[in-house]
């Protein structure tokens, strides 16, 4: 026992180094589900994490898997995943016929005996689950369960590490972006070339789908589309946005989060958005002095949380691209003038 204690403590030491040695978050999950299977000496492993919402879990990393077996269905209702996000690990011993297992079936075709499923802690918080899977059918014993829980535990260090460190170098990012956006769109008055500078530029910063530009027509009050990019002619052509609950809160100067704009009540049009493969929506008015002048919306494929420096780096963007469009449209209103005092004295003439 002694022997296999000091063993233990070895792995775990050794383990541990290696999944803190990346700060790269797609690399912290690669590491946990191949360095784990190795030292428990199972055949596979998974890790999912809750979403944003809490509601759903994610899978973020495989290995020793099937896709068809992957692929099987949600596994958020199933007993045993339910007790690890409550704080318990569960060993299962016979994965084909435990009750507490879903998709027995899937199981026996794939081959896994047994299976181990271990909470991943973040920030105190059950964040996700650790699973690892055996093909040959094994009775886990308490040590190799309090093993892997304490694994565990280590990846949730992990992964919080290297959030933090992806948020900050976003964050340092996104102010080099701003710098470089205020700068590009800073070169010109002409007010197209402003809109489209900005609406090319977001996308590729902030890895969207799309983005658009919407401004008050000052006759008839209502948002009319001046740039749009990655967005087909049909989708743009939907319909006013006018009405959506959405625009009512640009107009009081306040962002809008839609993270599934196939069902959010902030927005009408949720079959199109469906068609054109539009997941979450961040909506941000375009302002001058405090005065909503238009709406800048920012798009993604997949559905996504936004967060925080999202938020804020959208808003600076909105406010330096509202000083940008009203200079350009104020340049615009005096160039007319001009032309026209013009053409009134070549007409006294």
């Amino acid at each position: 026992m002694m022997k296999q204690q000091g063993d233990y403590l070895r792995l775990f030491l050794d383990i541990t180094k290696a999944i803190t040695a990346s700060l790269d978050p797609k690399e912290v999950f690669e590491l946990i589900v191949t360095k784990i299977p190795q030292v428990v000496h199972v055949d596979a492993a998974t890790i999912r994490l809750l979403d944003p919402t809490r509601q759903k879990l994610v899978l973020e990393a495989a290995s020793g898997l099937s896709e068809t077996y992957l692929n099987r269905g949600p596994v958020d209702a199933e007993e045993s995943v339910l007790s690890a996000l409550e704080g318990t690990s569960i060993a299962i011993r016979d994965a084909a016929n435990d009750s507490r297992i879903d998709y027995p079936e899937a199981a026996r075709q794939e081959g896994i005996q047994s299976i181990l499923v271990a909470p991943i802690p973040i920030r105190g918080k059950i964040t996700g689950i650790l699973r690892l899977l055996s093909r040959t059918q094994r009775e886990f014993n308490s040590l190799e369960i309090e093993f892997v829980a304490a694994l565990a535990e280590q990846c949730g260090i992990a992964i919080e590490n290297a959030r933090i460190y992806d948020e900050q170098q976003r964050q340092l990012n996104y102010f080099k972006a701003v710098c470089e956006i205020g700068r590009l769109i800073g070169e010109t008055r002409e007010l197209d070339t402003v809109l489209d500078r900005i609406v090319s530029r977001l996308p590729e910063v902030m890895n969207l789908k799309a983005c658009t530009i919407r401004l008050i027509e000052s006759a008839k009050g209502k948002m009319e589309l001046k740039a749009a990019f990655g967005l087909s002619r049909h989708y743009l052509e939907r319909g006013p946005l006018d009405d959506e609950l959405a625009t009512y809160f640009i107009l009081k100067g306040e962002p809008v989060v839609i993270p599934d704009a196939t069902t959010d009540v902030h927005t009408l049009y949720h079959k199109e958005a469906a068609n054109e493969g539009v997941g979450s929506i961040l909506a941000v008015p375009i302002s001058v002095k405090g005065e909503p002048i238009g709406m800048l919306r920012l798009l993604t494929a997949d559905v996504r949380f936004f967060s925080s420096a999202d938020i804020n780096f959208a808003m600076t963007v909105a406010e330096q691209g509202g000083v940008a469009i009203q200079n350009a449209i104020d340049y615009q209103i005096m160039r007319d003038l001009l032309s026209e005092c013009k053409r009134s004295k070549s007409g006294q003439k």
